[in-house]
This record gives structure tokens, C-alpha cells and sequence, in this order.
């Protein structure tokens, strides 16, 4: 259950990151916290990703190799290359930002997947051999190719968790121009916002049609009373446009570690050690005799574990705006898998107008507020051309009536029956009819004025109405819609 006033006890429990409850001591996955649907995972949708290089990581490559191609643009011409398994520092970030999106989380049984975890991608390596950093004219030369190349790998979203060398100051740069162009062409240019905390952002965060994306610290909770802003940049640019749009968890976010690296042996070390220590531990309190040499090496494993961010063998927590940009990137590829015929401006309208706000911090800084996959998803089948174009959200509340609409994406449902303590969580009799391929609804007549909690029974399944915004933790994982009745 969610505490009434959240307080971390990681000083007992000695974890990588904020908990409040012995009872849950996850590392929170994104998509529960800004609500995806595990039935739409971004199949069918093409994601490149500009950064300064990458990983042929088992997360992208199993078991099936959704990368497409491999870019290599640090030269005068981007230049299509095989990726492989040759470690460099460079190929960090890539990994990370290309993963937090699309990985499938292999290496931790799909426990650290992303939330577009079947996306296919496009990898284009940006910066220059020199080693210089990186700036405007390499991140330009990355996107032209990418502009160049967009039918022939049917790219709709581009995600740049890069930024280039100086503050436009109102004006539109070549950068800029390059992502108005790219949107114009029909992709979807999500920029990352950058770390600073200043009023301060550069090429192409700067872009007008780009989806610029701040970050959120969410101190791995529910409890939005408890969430704080992250250091992002934010400001106003070309003709006095407030950026950035939305934002997007920022911390505490999985993603792999570059393989076979100093730091991904450490890890593996670190948790191996840690579950033998564990054990002994385990054996001696058995015996009446727990030493406290035992103790004292396994807060000493555990404090270092803390320091280098292990929350599995294979993997750490993240954070940047490099990384909240990754997550708006995947969102809007689960919107064009539930409605192809979306155009980069309905992508962009729809995710700030169904953005959860985020009263009491800054306005300038959170921008529309926290990015919501389940509402923006929901917006999208509801657009033109989407199968729901015409219904109404779910729950629908009438004069005399009240209608629930279950969607399943992929058809696979036997039977969908509606629960809650309204009829005792009991589904005799509120069983959904399907009213086309994977539409589910049932009309009851109006209850009487109050506040009432429901899932759907699907199958076997008790799953929430993820139509509906308003929902309650429910003590087991997951979650109850929550539907009022008010006269």
C-alpha cells in the first residue's frame, strides 16, 4: 500500500535506490510509472537513435536483431558499417539511450525491458574521430542521413540525446532547420533537454517542432507529492516558444551495461559476492551465531554496489535528460503502432495535452507535465483514421447509464468480464460483449452517488481500465480504476 507520507528506509535496507516499504523493494519500471499498456510495444515502428556510439547489445539483438542498420557519421560521409562487439567508452551513452527505449531486457529475463521493447532501430553514430565532443555540424551530418534514409527504413522517430555548441539566442539554426525539415518529412524529432538546470538550451532542443523533454525526479515512488524537478535545462526559443514540452522520469532508470567492461565485471563480482555473504549470513543466524564480521564486509559490498549504481549483475540505474528523452522517443512509437496515419504534429499535440500535470513545481521547468503512455495511446486510437475514432473514453458516464470499453490490441482475448466492489468483484453477469476485432463493452445501469474501485477480469487476468487516469494502488503490484459517481 502506498504510505500516507512516504519516508526512504535505505539506511536499513541498503539498496541502490529509494524505497519506503520492505514490502516492495523493486526499482520501479518506467512504464508502470507514466502507465504504458503492455500490449502495444512498438512493433512495426522504426526508432533512430543520434548518439555517439553504440553496443550490438543481447537487450537489441535477441533473439532477434531489430537493429536495421549502423551508421558511422563521424567522417566527412556517413558511411553504413556492421556494428560490432568492440568495446569503447563512446559506446556507453548509445547503449543506454537506444536501450532505455528498446531494450527487451534479455540479460535480466525481461525484467529491465524498455517500454518499445519490439521498436526496430536505426543507430547513427554522431561526434567526430578527434575526439573533440560533440557539435552542431556532426549531429547535422547524422540527421541529414537520417532525412535521406527515412523511407528506406521507414523511420518515424528520431530521438537525439545530444546538444550542440552554443544557445541559438532566439534565433534558427542550421540544426534547427534540419529538424523542422525532418519533422516536415513525417518523423517525429524528440530532443533531450540537457543537465544544467539552466535557463539555457541549444541546437536541437532549441527546434520549434521538436518534442523537448525535461526531466522528473520521481524518487522511485507512486507518491507524486514526493517527486521534485530533475536539473534540467529549460527557456524560451525561436519566436518566444517555451520549451521544454513535457517531461519524463530522468532517474532511477534500468538500462544494460556496456559487456565485458571494468565496471559490468565489478558488477557481476559485486552481486555474486553479495549472495554469498547472504548465505552465510542466512546459515549462521540458523546456528544462534551470526558474527558481525559478516555484516560489517556486507555493508561494505552493499555501500559500493550503492556507489556504482548495481541494481542486477547486468545492469545499473541511470539518469539525464539523455534518458527522459528515450522514453517520450518510445511513447510515441507505441502511438503510431496503435495509429499508423499519425502525423509528427498529432504526435506532438496529443503528448502535451495528455500529459499529467505537475502542480507545485515549476512551470517552466515541467513544462504540459509528466508524459503518459496509457492517455496518449488512448488519444491516438481516437484520432483521424484510429479504430476507436468515434468512442468515447472508458468509463462513459450517461444520464441513466454508465459504459466500459476494453480494447485488445491483439485479439487474443477469450472472455472480458467487469469487477469491482460494486457487485462484490463478482463477474457473474457483467460480462463484456465484443462489439468489433478486439472491442469489448458493457452498459450498467447508473450506481448510486459514490466512489467505487474496478478492474477487468480478462481470461484470468485482473487487469485496470487503463483508459481511465484516475486509479489507486492495490496493495498486490498492481492497480484499481477508480470511478465516481457524483450527482
Amino acid at each position: 500500500m502506498q504510505a500516507t507520507h512516504q519516508v526512504s528506509i535505505n539506511d536499513q535496507l541498503m539498496l541502490p535506490y529509494p524505497v519506503y516499504s520492505r514490502l516492495d523493494t523493486r526499482l520501479l519500471p518506467v512504464s508502470e510509472l507514466i502507465d504504458a499498456s503492455p500490449e502495444y510495444s512498438g512493433e512495426g515502428v522504426t526508432i533512430a537513435f543520434l548518439d555517439s556510439g553504440f553496443y550490438p547489445h543481447a537487450d537489441l539483438t535477441e533473439p532477434e536483431n531489430r537493429i536495421l542498420a549502423y551508421v558511422d557519421a563521424t567522417g566527412e560521409r556517413p558511411v553504413e558499417r556492421e556494428l560490432t562487439q568492440r568495446l569503447h567508452p563512446s559506446n556507453w551513452h548509445g547503449l543506454m539511450t537506444s536501450s532505455v527505449a528498446a531494450g527487451n531486457g534479455t540479460m535480466s529475463d525481461h525484467l529491465y525491458r524498455g517500454i518499445a521493447y519490439r521498436a526496430r532501430l536505426v543507430l547513427v553514430k554522431t561526434g567526430n574521430p578527434e575526439g573533440r565532443g560533440i557539435r552542431e555540424k556532426d549531429i547535422e551530418r547524422g540527421l541529414s542521413w537520417v532525412i535521406a534514409n527515412r523511407q528506406r527504413f521507414h523511420i518515424r522517430v528520431v530521438n537525439i540525446s545530444l546538444g550542440g555548441d552554443f544557445p541559438p539566442n532566439g534565433k534558427l539554426t542550421r540544426l534547427d532547420g534540419l529538424v523542422e525539415e525532418a519533422v516536415a518529412s513525417g518523423m517525429v524529432v524528440v530532443a533531450a533537454a540537457g543537465n544544467d538546470g539552466a535557463e539555457r538550451l541549444v541546437s536541437p532542443a532549441s527546434a520549434p517542432s521538436a518534442i523537448t523533454v525535461g526531466g522528473l525526479d520521481t524518487l522511485n515512488s507512486y507518491d507524486s507529492r514526493i517527486w521534485r524537478m530533475y536539473s534540467s535545462n529549460y527557456g524560451r526559443v525561436y519566436r518566444s516558444y517555451a520549451k521544454p514540452e513535457l517531461v519524463a522520469p530522468a532517474k532511477w532508470l534500468a538500462a544494460p551495461m556496456l559487456p565485458n567492461t571494468n565496471v559490468h565485471n565489478e558488477g557481476m563480482l559485486l552481486w555474486r559476492l553479495d549472495g554469498v555473504l547472504e548465505h552465510l549470513q542466512r546459515q549462521s543466524n540458523l546456528s544462534g551465531n551470526s558474527p558481525n564480521h559478516l555484516d560489517i564486509v556486507r555493508r561494505k559490498v552493499r555501500k559500493r554496489m550503492i556507489e556504482q549504481k548495481f541494481i542486477h549483475p547486468h545492469y545499473q540505474h541511470v539518469d539525464g535528460t539523455s534518458m527522459a528523452a528515450p522514453v517520450v522517443s518510445a511513447v510515441a512509437a507505441l502511438m503510431l503502432e496503435a495509429n499508423p496515419g499519425l502525423t509528427p504534429q498529432q504526435v506532438k499535440r496529443i503528448l502535451v495535452r495528455t500529459a499529467v500535470p505537475l502542480r507545485g513545481l515549476p512551470a517552466e521547468r515541467r513544462g504540459a507535465g509528466l508524459v503518459n503512455a496509457g492517455r496518449a495511446i488512448n488519444a491516438a486510437r481516437r484520432a483521424l483514421r484510429g479504430i476507436l475514432n468515434v468512442l468515447p473514453l472508458s468509463p462513459h458516464i450517461e444520464k441513466y447509464q454508465i459504459s466500459f470499453y476494453y480494447f485488445d490490441p491483439t485479439n487474443l482475448a477469450r472472455r472480458v468480464a467487469l469487477i469491482g466492489d460494486f457487485n462484490g468483484w463478482d463477474p457473474e453477469g457483467y460480462e463484456l460483449r465484443t462489439r468489433s476485432q478486439g472491442l469489448w463493452q458493457i452498459t450498467i445501469p447508473y450506481l448510486p452517488k459514490g466512489c467505487y474501485h474496478y478492474k477487468f477480469l480478462v481470461d484470468d487476468t485482473w487487469i485496470h481500465d487503463r483508459e481511465n487516469p484516475h486509479r489507486q494502488r492495490d496493495g498486490y503490484g498492481g492497480f484499481n480504476s477508480i470511478l465516481d459517481v457524483s450527482r
